[in-house]
């Protein structure tokens, strides 16, 4: 037979089991509860409160959304103008948060084709736009010693120096002249979106020399003699084209008183 001490124990126990399964009854009580009032009150406010409750925390959802636009392209240093004001080169360190509405985007490089479009926003729109320029020719960039010296390409003008221009691709013939400087030529070798730097530096006209005549022609003493002999014949030739007259004696008028 149990002693006392057992027989207490095994009453604690039945008690703490009996507490469990209240606590378990009320647990499950509560929750039937507070799904009952959640019925109640869908059934009360109707489908409709809840439908509009959803929509304006879409649409505060949507307000919170920024209107972008995001431009990809490969043309490395291009210029981006948004509204004709420049918003950046490519490539842009982010997409550009704009206002909703009508814009017009230009992307434009020296030596290509300029990217020009029109396009609308949306509120919360996030615009994507791709915009790979295409080359048209190159860039001739020349600095030169000598200040407004002209540039002539194929022989036609240009411009003068310092000289930065738009040149078609292909091979030229490019010169640079300025006065009382010899003039400088090359052939330069233009591709399509590139840029070719020329330094020129124009030299001096030297003057002209005048070589030593070693020959009896050159000798000082031969033309000193000529010189003599030519103012002699001169002389002569002078006297001899003079004509000399000489007088006949006067008469003897004296009268010979001896005879």
């Amino acid at each position: 037979m149990p002693n006392a001490i057992e027989k207490q124990r095994i009453e604690k126990l039945r008690l703490e089991k009996q507490r469990i399964k209240k606590l378990r009854i009320h647990r499950h009580g509560s929750l039937a509860r507070a799904i009952a009032v959640l019925v109640a009150i869908s059934f009360v406010i109707g489908p409709g409160m809840v439908n509009d409750a959803e929509a304006r925390r879409r649409r505060r959802k949507k307000k919170s959304k920024p209107t972008t636009l995001e431009l990809m392209s490969m043309t490395g240093g291009a210029e981006v103008y948004v509204d004709d004001k420049l918003v950046g080169k490519v490539p842009l360190d982010a997409p550009l948060q704009l206002k909703p509405g009508k814009h017009t985007i230009k992307v434009h490089k020296r030596g290509f084709t300029p990217y020009i479009d029109t396009f609308k926003l949306r509120r919360g729109q996030q615009k994507e736009l791709e915009a790979d320029l295409v080359p048209s020719g190159g860039v001739v960039v020349i600095k030169c010693n000598i200040r407004r010296a002209q540039v002539l390409l194929n022989g036609k003008s240009i411009g003068r120096t310092p000289f930065d221009g738009d040149v078609p691709p292909g091979k030229h013939k490019l010169q640079v002249v300025a006065t009382g400087k010899l003039e400088e030529s090359r052939v330069i070798d233009v591709k399509a979106g590139e840029t070719v730097k020329l330094t020129i530096n124009l030299k001096d006209v030297p003057p002209p020399v005048v070589k030593k005549d070693d020959s009896l022609l050159g000798k000082w003493w031969f033309w000193t003699g000529v010189g003599a002999v030519v103012v002699g014949g001169v002389t002569i030739g002078a006297l001899s084209a003079r004509t000399i007259y000489i007088a006949p004696p006067a008469p003897d008028s004296s009268v010979n008183l001896g005879k």
